[in-house]
């Protein structure tokens, strides 16, 4: 079997980081269940998520929604910018036998493990003056075996979670800079100018 060419990589796991990261923050700003989105969710796999919280490993996605919650009903998460990866072209923990179709899906990309690597931030209230912070999340996604078979379950995601990696970063948020800046530069006005 042949494996996806370079052009069928990029392609898949764009598409994939971009459905994935829009799903998953979404779900999070509804305060939705989060656990559809991890490989816990999955009898095909062995092993749990890997969850790391800034430098904090949590077992499992209940308990990261359960620090979610803490935020706060305002807390919302905005995407800046996303890139993807592929890691392994033809990635197999967990897979069937008998995947349906199986040299299409490997042929299209569908059995790629991709890394995910996103940065945003995080606004705790709503209005212009609450507080934000940015973000840096890194993800591996995992093909979810479940969504190769031939009728599969309504609703179910093409892509799990197999590791995550979230920072706060902690600094000056866009608009804390842009403000920094107009001060600066109405400070820097020369005595005795008139408007």
């Amino acid at each position: 079997m042949s494996g996806p060419t370079l052009a069928t990589e990029v392609q898949t796991s764009s598409d994939a980081a971009e459905i994935f990261t829009s799903n998953y923050y979404q779900a999070i700003n509804r305060q939705k269940d989060i656990l559809p989105f991890y490989i816990n969710s999955s009898q095909r796999y062995p092993i749990a998520a890997d969850i790391s919280i800034n430098g904090a490993v949590l077992p499992t996605p209940d308990d990261y929604s359960k620090l979610l919650e803490a935020q706060g009903k305002d807390a919302h998460y905005e995407i800046e910018s996303f890139d993807a990866h592929v890691l392994n072209p033809n990635f197999t923990m967990g897979a069937p036998e008998n995947i349906f179709d199986s040299a299409k899906k490997e042929k299209s990309g569908d059995k790629m493990s991709i890394l995910v690597t996103v940065m945003g931030r995080v606004q705790f209230g709503k209005g212009r003056e609450a507080p934000q912070k940015m973000f840096n999340e890194t993800f591996v996604l995992v093909p979810n075996w479940e969504s190769m078979v031939k009728n599969p379950p309504r609703g179910v995601k093409k892509w799990l979670v197999m590791s995550q990696n979230f920072r706060a970063l902690f600094g000056k948020t866009k608009r804390a800079l842009n403000e920094d800046n107009s001060h600066a530069n109405s400070a820097k006005k020369p005595r005795g100018q008139k408007p």
